[in-house]
């Protein structure tokens, strides 16, 4: 049978350090009917020659080149518009996945009649080194996503074919939680692969090492995407640290 086409989604800014391994683990997929759609978001480092170094080689890798910086929502937007696939995953330019990361999660999906799914996941240390995997709950619902985002970016994969594409919001902060409480308004869960294929820096959580920049960034994105006022922000915000600090040392987790 033949695999339907998978759209890879990797916006990309000053990212030469990590970029070719993100690519390289694309290429050595075991699923072979995927495009890379990579959107250099106007780097002012190697990523650009890196870029066309591997878009010249495979046919598969589509380079978009931006003139000015636009943050990774936008650059995701314009990877979703010009996508073809029946199904759209995401992996930053700073991580990379295992080589059975989309047969075994399209697999997944198809043989649960899935529309959005998500996955488990190895943390990368300083050193480059997985220190610890990562499980969001098997099943999330737009209720539960309200007040943690347990979906990890480069896990996702949701099916257009089933409820169209879905666009990222154009904010610079939690531009993903927002997609994913967009595309649980098209299907009642996410599901989760309880195995880890993607592998994550740590590097990316440079906001959440500013517990202010935090809060101020969970706030504002509870007033603009309920838009409930400052009163019902501050409630879901309270709400959110719970949840955030009970999934942190109960939650799921695996060392290494």
């Amino acid at each position: 049978m033949k695999e339907d086409l998978v759209s890879i989604i990797t916006p990309v800014f000053n990212s030469e350090l990590y970029l070719k391994t993100c690519i390289q683990s694309i290429i050595k997929q075991k699923y072979k009917n995927w495009e890379l759609i990579i959107v250099d978001d106007f780097s002012n480092d190697n990523s650009k020659s890196v870029i066309q170094h591997y878009s010249s080689k495979d046919k598969r890798i589509t380079p978009i080149f931006l003139e000015k910086n636009v943050g990774a929502g936008v650059a995701r937007n314009l990877a979703i518009k010009k996508s073809k696939g029946r199904f759209i995953a995401f992996l930053d330019s700073d991580d990379y996945w295992s080589e059975f990361k989309l047969s075994k999660q399209i697999n997944f999906m198809l043989d649960r009649n899935i529309e959005f799914s998500c996955g488990s996941y190895f943390k990368l240390d300083d050193n480059d080194k997985p220190y610890v995997i990562i499980t969001p709950p098997a099943k999330i619902d737009a209720k539960w996503l309200k007040f943690n985002n347990y979906i990890k970016t480069l896990t996702v994969i949701y099916d257009t074919r089933r409820i169209g594409k879905v666009y990222m919001s154009n904010e610079r902060k939690r531009q993903d939680w927002a997609m994913w409480l967009n595309i649980l308004e098209k299907t009642k869960y996410a599901y989760s692969l309880d195995e880890a294929l993607a592998y994550y820096r740590t590097s990316n959580e440079s906001l959440s090492k500013d517990k202010i920049k935090l809060l101020k960034a969970n706030y504002n994105f509870y007033e603009n995407y309920y838009k409930k006022g400052k009163i019902i922000s501050f409630y879901y915000l309270v709400i959110f640290l719970l949840v955030h600090f009970f999934y942190k040392f109960f939650g799921k987790k695996q060392l290494i």
